[in-house]
């Protein structure tokens, strides 16, 4: 029954609340079952949920089975008892669901996916196959308390039990909570889609799409959280079930990139009027194939036979006519271009795509930087070559339209300028398919006008999947200079060649590579369409001949199902590059070059290096990304001369040092090298670190505006102004205001940046850090502690939910106790009491004992008995949880870069530098003076060895004056809440080394000492009152009563004054 048949009732209409009374009234009676069945088939059928057609009892669960279930109602069984369980409550007995899920297996074992209900009229549950354990919160189970509340159980049996037709506007909440991870829905389709999935890890065709679907993640996300597949077998022995366990997450990846390509897919169809219901029933495997959409529309490229086409081949399609019952009750002919988008979001949680690195544009921005850029929409072509989502593309299409609709033009001239005006790529498998839905959702005014008029709007979507940077294969190379090769790396070493002539006439590529999979598919001889296509140049037919012979080879093997879609793709860049573009605009990735797939690190390390100069090296190294290099690549690439570019950007690019080369505007590696020049002077940079709230990405950004020059021209520096945004994220009223920036890289260093060092890196902190319980022993053997493992609110996966049994209650020696001193120990010129780690040294080592065949790197013998257990333990747990690519082990962590050995040295012989200094590592500058010689210090501090107490009190001094902090802002890098990584940029201010003789120098260290000492009085007393309180002080309540304490007081203003006087001077 159709939406418009149903009747459309509403919560007051006293029929529903007179079927509820009848259902509650058999319930509280005990009546039968029958009788349950009764009542509640009245229910469905007097509220408009079915029609009496649409409902049968006593049919068998599958073909062939000899049971009954109670009652079918649309594509849902439902099972009755006059008690599901207990007689106080809801609970079921585990038979009752036992029963349910077999009639839910058989029908899913015969190719028929359902959702299951178990109820006795006041209690529901809902079931699907591989549902699991029982869960009786919301929306998994209902309880019907009252029939005036009848109205509610309508909406749980319409949502989540039934699916019932209904025109739902496609709305955010909406679309999360059909499609969205909590979903019943969602998790019966996501486990029947696994299934399938599993039982088919071996099938050859499978095989080879979700290796290159993983390829090309890698490619598109770098070194992802979970990324052990590749390496090689012996690795895979050694880890055992850790390398199963990642393996499993990215098949779980795969399957939910599936479901999502199909929803997508299903919901495009449906915004063009495909009936896709009345589909699902003719030929589901069109729902992903979309040969309906291109006969009815002329439309192509939206949906092909890609990575997530599998289910096609896996009797996958029962699953999709129940997907697309579901897609289908949403009215979806006026769907949003970020449709596609949002149904990501919500099938990929914020923390996943945070894990992953996926960040998507906001709409607000993309369309704020078309509007700066596309001037002239009807006669500039625009480019996004890291699309992602689609915002950009889908921005300037619209862009397009609203111009064209002032011209007069007809809607064919329209369409097919259109086509040529806007084109999108990215290397993320998944990623195309929302921009190819993004493009033709925006796109559909002009598509639809054109078909009203009576044209054939046949076009293909001009959304690739492709590699921007070109890195997958040679494009430069003498032999590439006419062919272009793609390797499909099996046993053969087969490669895929094309003629680049071919490649750069984009439609008839297409067309041909359309064809010849379709020939070789159908039995057909793929050797017509090189005639069909008028392929008449003899060299570009007989590179083809030989790339036919081999997809004929793949297809005979089960490979080739893929390929014409992969090799179609992967080439579009070259022939994009062949045809520049106005406009180049997007988002490009911002990973680190130590985070990309390391199959592409070394050429990306080459092209910034070596072909543009860009690489800044040295300290900055491990900041770098490849953003940069993106943006170069895509003006060298892809942008004509006096062609304009806008990319968002970490906001370091607009000052940060690894940055400094790039921002010259003038990339070349070589003085005879080819050259790239750019006018950053073009238009100021958008600063967008003062927007509210700025969270739309996980550090601060920037636009970054150039015009190509010519390669004998002079490029011309990002420098000197930019504009700030001021105001509320998306408002229309923003303030802008003209700002300076400095060149971090460019700015000297104090004498204290060499004598600054960074504490050791003491994680996992559940590992190492202890607090000391009570032995329930009669006697405490001596000298030892009974300890257990700290739980900080910081620590990090895995490690947080780790079994922590084997070091809970544990007895070791006292010796090996360590006081230890965080970021969270620290106020202004004043610690808190330290925390305590066991360390595998003992007090007054003065190295630690180590030994390359000894359990994390350590020499038992130099350790207590006690101790060596627990260190055994705790290295065992590093090794079988710590990241695939760490190959540290827990010694080599612990002392990462000499930084625990550093601190044991100076507490044998200080030498001259008897006194310590610790500041915090990020947030705003703290420090404090260190009591005891023998405190450990963690990463999370840097440490100063000082001459004499005076130089420590001028430090602090410096260190915690706000004078600093507002001086360091601009040196600091930005994270999500603002500048937040202090580290060594402080030095980078012009801080002389102490002089004791040197007037200010004098005044700032006694000014310094005086803050500390009454600093301390105000802690003491504030510990005094939180302790008559009976409250925990915490680092953060000391640092604010610090803060506001010394802004107010004379002694901080001392320092203030003194502190900005030498700022001054410097």
């Amino acid at each position: 029954m159709t939406a418009e048949r149903r009747p459309n009732i509403t919560a007051d209409d006293p029929r529903g609340a007179q079927a509820a009374v009848e259902i509650l009234r058999r319930h509280r009676d005990g009546a039968l079952e029958a009788n349950i069945t009764s009542a509640v088939r009245n229910f469905l059928t007097i509220t408009g949920l079915v029609q009496d057609d649409e409902v049968v009892e006593e049919a068998p669960p599958a073909e062939g089975s000899r049971q009954a279930v109670d009652l079918t109602a649309l594509d849902t069984f439902v099972e009755f008892k006059r008690r599901i369980g207990t007689a106080s409550g809801g609970a079921p007995h585990p038979e009752y669901v036992d029963q349910l899920d077999d009639y839910l297996a058989q029908s899913a074992k015969q190719g028929r996916v359902r959702m299951g209900v178990l109820t006795d009229g006041k209690h529901w549950l809902l079931r699907w196959p591989g549902a699991g354990e029982v869960r009786l919160t919301r929306p998994y189970s209902f309880t019907l308390e009252d029939p005036d509340r009848w109205f509610t159980l309508h909406e749980w049996l319409r949502d989540y039990a039934l699916a019932v037709p209904k025109s739902l506007k496609p709305n955010r909440d909406e679309i999360g909570k059909h499609f969205g991870q909590g979903s019943p829905s969602y998790q019966r389709d996501i486990a029947a889609l696994k299934a399938h999935y599993e039982e088919n890890t071996e099938k050859e065709t499978i095989r080879v799409k979700r290796r290159l679907w993983y390829d090309l993640l890698r490619t598109a996300l770098g070194e992802v959280a979970y990324s052990t597949e590749g390496i090689d077998d012996a690795v895979r022995t050694v880890m055992g079930d850790r390398f199963a366990e990642d393996t499993q997450e990215m098949d779980d990846l795969f399957v939910r990139h599936t479901y999502l390509s199909a929803v997508i897919g299903m919901v495009v169809q449906a915004s063009f009027g495909i009936d896709i219901q009345r589909l699902a029933e003719t030929d589901p495997a069109d729902l992903l194939l979309g040969r309906q959409l291109h006969q009815g529309t002329g439309l192509y490229g939206v949906l092909e036979s890609d990575f997530f086409a599998w289910p096609n081949e896996v009797g996958g399609e029962p699953l999709l006519r129940t997907l697309a019952r579901r897609v289908a009750r949403f009215d979806w002919t006026e769907a949003p271009a970020d449709t596609a988008a949002t149904l990501y979001e919500t099938v990929i949680p914020p923390e996943e795509r945070r894990q992953l690195g996926e960040y998507y544009t906001p709409a607000w921005l993309a369309r704020a930087m078309i509007r700066e850029l596309v001037d002239d929409p009807l006669n500039q072509r625009v480019l996004d070559p890291a699309c992602g989502s689609g915002t950009f593309v889908a921005e300037a299409v619209t862009h397009f339209i609203a111009a064209a609709g002032k011209t007069g033009w007809e809607p064919m001239k329209v369409l097919s300028r259109l086509r040529e005006a806007v084109t999108g790529i990215d290397v993320h498998p998944v990623a195309v398919h929302l921009a190819r839905a993004a493009w033709t959702l925006a796109a559909r005014p002009a598509i639809n006008a054109a078909g009203a008029a009576g044209h054939d709007a046949s076009l293909s979507i001009p959304v690739y999947l492709g590699d921007a940077l070109q890195l997958r294969f040679d494009t430069e190379g003498m032999f590439a200079q006419h062919t272009i090769t793609i390797q499909v790396e099996d046993d053969e070493n087969t490669e895929l060649a094309f003629p680049r002539s071919l490649v750069e006439r984009a439609e008839t590529f297409d067309s041909l590579m359309g064809d010849i999979s379709a020939y070789i598919e159908r039995g057909d001889d793929p050797f017509l369409s090189l005639d069909d296509n008028h392929i008449d140049d003899p060299a570009e037919r007989g590179t083809i001949e030989e790339t036919i012979r081999a997809m004929q080879r793949l297809h005979d093997r089960g490979r080739n199902h893929i390929w014409a879609y992969y090799t179609r793709n992967m080439v579009r860049p070259v022939a994009l590059s062949n045809s520049k573009v106005d406009v180049v605009i997007g988002n490009p990735p911002w990973i680190n070059y130590n985070q990309t797939a390391d199959i592409l690190r070394d050429e990306l390390l080459n092209l910034s290096r070596n072909r543009y100069g860009i690489w800044a090296g040295g300290r900055y190294a491990t900041h770098q990304d490849v953003a940069g290099l993106f943006f170069a690549r895509s003006v060298d690439r892809y942008l004509k001369d006096s062609g304009v570019i806008g990319f968002v950007l970490p906001h370091s690019a607009l000052q940060a040092g690894q940055y400094s080369k790039w921002r010259s505007g003038q990339w070349r590696a070589r003085k005879t090298g080819p050259s790239v020049q750019v006018d950053f002077t073009f238009k100021r940079a958008w600063d967008l670190e003062r927007l509210e709230p700025n969270t739309f990405f996980p550090i601060p950004s920037s636009v970054v505006f150039a015009r190509k020059l010519s390669q004998d021209a002079s490029g011309k520096a990002l420098s000197g102004m930019v504009e700030r945004w001021l105001g509320k994220v998306g408002a229309e009223n923003v303030r802008r205001e003209k700002v300076g920036i400095i060149d971090t890289g460019a700015v000297g260093e104090s004498p204290y940046a060499a004598l600054s060092r960074q504490g050791a890196v003491i994680v996992p902190r559940r590992l190492f850090y202890v607090e000391e319980t009570k032995n329930t022993a009669i006697v405490q053997a001596a000298p030892t502690v009974t300890v257990n493992p700290r739980l900080g609110n910081q620590d990090k996966a895995p490690w947080k939910n780790l079994n922590l049994t084997a070091i809970t209650a544990q007895t070791v020696e006292a010796k090996h106790l360590f006081d230890v001193h965080l970021g969270e120990t620290i106020a202004p010129y004043v610690t808190l009491e330290p925390l305590k780690a066991l360390l595998p040294l003992k007090q007054g080592d003065a190295a630690i004992a180590t030994s390359d065949r000894g359990p994390g790197g350590i020499r038992l013998g130099g350790l207590e008995r006690r101790m060596r257990e627990r260190w055994q333990t705790v290295s065992r747990m590093w090794e079988e949880n710590k990241a695939p690519a760490n190959r540290l082990n827990l010694l080599g962590q612990l002392d990462y870069m000499g930084k625990l050995s550093s601190q044991l040295e100076w507490m044998e012989d200080s030498g001259e530098r008897p006194v310590r200094v610790v500041y915090t590592s990020a947030g705003q500058p703290t420090a404090s003076l260190l009591q005891h010689d023998s405190v450990i210090v963690d990463y999370k501090l840097f440490w100063i060895a000082c001459k004499d107490l005076d130089e420590a009190n001028y430090l602090l001094a410096f260190i915690n004056s706000d004078a600093l902090q507002e001086a360091v802002k601009p040196l600091m890098s930005k994270g999500q809440f603002g500048a937040r990584d202090l580290q060594k940029h402080l030095w980078k201010l012009p801080i002389p080394e102490f002089d004791p003789v040197e007037e200010l120098h004098i005044v700032i260290a006694e000014a310094g000492a005086t803050a500390a000492r009454k600093a301390q009085e105000r802690l003491a007393r504030l510990q005094e009152r939180y302790e008559h309180q009976e409250k925990e002080l915490t680092v953060a309540v000391a640092r604010r009563e610090l803060r506001a304490w010394l802004r107010t007081s004379d002694e901080g203003r001392a320092v203030e004054s003194a502190v900005e006087k030498l700022l001054e001077s410097g």
